[in-house]
């Protein structure tokens, strides 16, 4: 077995061949599968007319290695007569591996495909590193498969290894044209896990012997590379692939030693990467090989040729050319910072310490943004050797970018890292003019204004205050080239306009002065402040409120509304607002007597937004108006009775009665005495010696709802006392 050890190192060049073949599992494989595991047998077959060749392999890499153990066995059904179909066994014994000694008896030492076989089957070190504890059941688990997926793969590049590790058989004993069932099952029923029969019909009609080609796609040429692309879906299904390479376009030589095959893309490598997707498209659809080249600008020929499942060759393909092109540019130059020297010329030097044998010279440029677009200075290349360039129309406005491309002679360039040279200015631009603006009622604030035209402007800049007379604030965080601007503002605040100005900047940072600036009013979406009631009066004549004026600046009128009981509001009196005063006072006559009444007011400010309406309050005129004074009343003084005579006349429907009033001399008048309905009449005695003079009068008091007269006009009348 030493012998084949070297061919340890084929294996492991082949790993990435076979990839698509491997499949992890997560247990050891020096246990016995679990009951449950399940897998298959594929078989395909290739008649020649004189035989058929039968090609198998199971789906999994435990049902191998019970196969290994087991064997296989192949039965026929021979269905050549429809009306006679013949079964038998034509494998007598089971078909198992040879065992090691007899592989290395069979095909010696230098069949790297027995030795890759031979090393599946019975190698003890297969991998070396494998770790310990439970991620090295792990490890082992992935080396068995990759044991499983490598003997897969030299079965197919050599038939008689197939034959060799039990997966392969040639029936020699069949009819040309004959139609034949194969079936091939475990020779013993597994212990553990089930393994199905595979199946195959084929007809013996020798199309065996056809021999298809591959088609490649491209080649594409690069700097002393070509990459190969075919097609993974050819006429034929192929294991592998020899590619050959030819510099005069007779003479092929191979390329590579074992088959090539590039397996499809894992779909992680596509996230978040279209640059990967990109790639995973690619090798979805097509094989992908990378060629050296050994020269650039030289003209090579490539075919290729596809081995299947058989082990055999496919014809070749049609050939294809690829050139090389040198596509390394030279060493980039390195510049040092423009110096300015006067008027435009800004002059510019660099180094390049290596200087290639195809470099053809240098290519000065200049743009105004440090991304450009850059325009040549000059006709044709600097020569090689220069280290210097004075540029005398550099921009006399902003910056100037130069860079230095170095170019070879195959049309490759490098450039520079950008370098900024400045003409000195100190000029700053005009004051813009024409600002203007409004604010809409959703609080964005719309401003406009005339552009400047200096060549080297920059841009805006924008400033608010709340009033002119503060210090204004910018609100932009760059200059902007716009003529427009839009501000968002909140419309909730106490102020009701905004002040904006601007200042324009050129790109050397020189800023004007302020613009005018525009004063903008803010529309007015908050309420006024109603007004307050302070006082109410209710007497005969009606209600008296004196309300307090609205806080807002903006009142400009006031609406007084009334409703009785379960009525709406309805607007009695409109009041103007008065700066100058606190209160504004309201009466209302129209009243009835005994009802209730409630009264509520709104401010209306000069947007004619209202406020809402104030606390509402009660009023009830109790009493009706006084009706007219009597004017009957006489008063006559009886100096014998002493008495005074007092007479009267009325007359009216209902119930009533009369109050007479009395002042002595100066007194106030007061209620002094009651007098029925029915009487005209009333005596008073008055003693003369006490009072000189009396004052009478005479009211008229209703039990009902008519109220009182008002009190009459006084009578006097002297006493004869001196």
């Amino acid at each position: 077995m030493n012998k084949y050890k070297y061919f340890l190192v084929v294996i492991f060049l082949m790993m990435w061949h076979v990839a698509f073949c491997q499949k992890k599992n997560n247990a050891a494989r020096n246990q016995q599968p679990p009951v449950d595991l399940k897998a298959g047998i594929k078989m395909f077959a290739k008649s020649y007319g004189d035989s058929i060749v039968l090609r198998w392999g199971p789906t999994a890499d435990w049902a191998w290695s019970t196969l290994n153990v087991t064997g296989y066995t192949i039965e026929r059904i021979d269905l050549s007569e429809a009306n006679n179909p013949r079964k038998e066994i034509i494998t007598p014994q089971p078909l198992k591996p040879m065992t090691l000694e007899q592989m290395k008896a069979k095909f010696g030492p230098n069949n790297k495909y027995a030795a890759i076989a031979a090393q599946c089957l019975y190698g003890k070190n297969f991998s070396t590193n494998l770790r310990k504890g439970q991620p090295g059941q792990v490890d082992k688990a992935n080396v068995w498969n990759s044991r499983f997926a490598y003997s897969l793969q030299v079965a197919d590049y050599d038939g008689n290894v197939a034959k060799a590790q039990g997966l392969g058989f040639t029936d020699r004993n069949v009819k040309r044209n004959g139609l034949y069932i194969y079936k091939i099952y475990p020779a013993q029923k597994p212990t553990q896990g089930k393994i199905d029969t595979a199946n195959i019909l084929v007809e013996n009609d020798g199309s065996g012997t056809t021999r298809s080609k591959p088609a490649m796609t491209e080649a594409i040429a690069r700097d002393r590379v070509a990459e190969l692309h075919w097609n993974r879906f050819q006429a034929e299904q192929y294991s592998g692939y020899f590619i050959e390479r030819s510099d005069d376009g007779i003479h092929f030589k191979v390329l590579n030693e074992v088959p090539y095959f590039s397996s499809r893309p894992d779909s992680s490598m596509i996230q978040n990467d279209t640059t990967k997707r990109k790639i995973f498209e690619l090798l979805q659809l097509q094989q992908v090989f990378v060629d050296s080249l050994p020269a650039n600008y030289k003209k090579y020929s490539y075919r290729i040729q596809g081995i299947n499942a058989y082990a055999e060759m496919s014809n070749y393909s049609d050939t294809l050319s690829a050139m090389g092109t040198d596509l390394t540019p030279p060493a980039a130059p390195i510049v040092s910072n423009p110096k300015y020297i006067n008027g435009r010329k800004i002059q510019l030097k660099w180094k390049k310490p290596l200087l290639e044998k195809d470099f053809k010279g240098y290519i000065v440029t200049r743009a105004h943004l440090v991304n450009g677009p850059y325009t040549a200075l000059h006709q044709g290349f600097l020569d090689p050797k220069s280290t210097d360039f004075t540029d005398t129309a550099a921009f006399p406005h902003g910056q100037n970018y130069y860079v230095v491309l170095a170019v070879d002679t195959a049309g490759n360039s490098a450039p520079s890292i950008p370098a900024m040279g400045l003409v000195p200015d100190h000029t700053p631009p005009a004051i813009p003019t024409g600002l203007k603006g409004f604010i809409d009622k959703k609080g964005l604030v719309h401003l406009s204004w005339k552009p400047n035209t200096e060549e080297d402007l920059k841009g805006y800049k924008v400033y608010f205050a709340n009033s002119n007379a503060h210090v204004y604030s910018q609100i932009t965080i760059a200059p902007d080239t716009d003529t427009t601007f839009t501000d968002s503002i909140t419309l909730k605040t106490l102020t009701k306009t905004i002040w904006y100005k601007i200042v324009a900047v050129d790109e050397n940072n020189n800023h004007s002065g302020y613009s005018q600036p525009v004063e903008l009013k803010k529309p007015d979406i908050v309420p006024p402040v109603p007004p307050l009631a302070l006082k109410v009066y209710v007497d005969t004549s009606g209600v008296q409120i004196d309300w307090i004026q609205s806080s807002s600046e903006d009142a400009v009128s006031y609406i007084v509304f009334r409703k009785e009981n379960k009525s709406d509001w309805t607007p009695v009196m409109r009041v103007k607002h008065d700066p100058t005063k606190q209160t504004f006072h309201f009466t209302d006559h129209n009243l009835t007597a005994f009802h209730e009444y409630q009264y509520c007011a709104e401010t209306i400010d000069d947007d004619s937004l209202h406020s809402g309406k104030s606390t509402s309050i009660s009023a009830e005129v109790k009493t009706v108006p006084d009706l007219p004074a009597l004017n009957t009343l006489r008063v006559n003084y009886n100096t014998k009775t002493k008495q005074a005579q007092l007479t009267w006349s009325f007359s009216t429907n209902g119930d009533y009665f009369y109050v007479i009033y009395k002042a002595a001399d100066n007194d106030p008048l007061s209620r002094y005495q009651s007098v029925s309905k029915g009487l005209t009449q009333f005596a008073d005695n008055i003693d003369p010696q006490k009072t000189r003079q009396v004052r009478y009068a005479i009211q008229v008091l209703f039990k009902d709802k008519r109220g009182r007269t008002k009190v009459s006009e006084p009578v006097s009348v002297k006493t004869t006392a001196q």
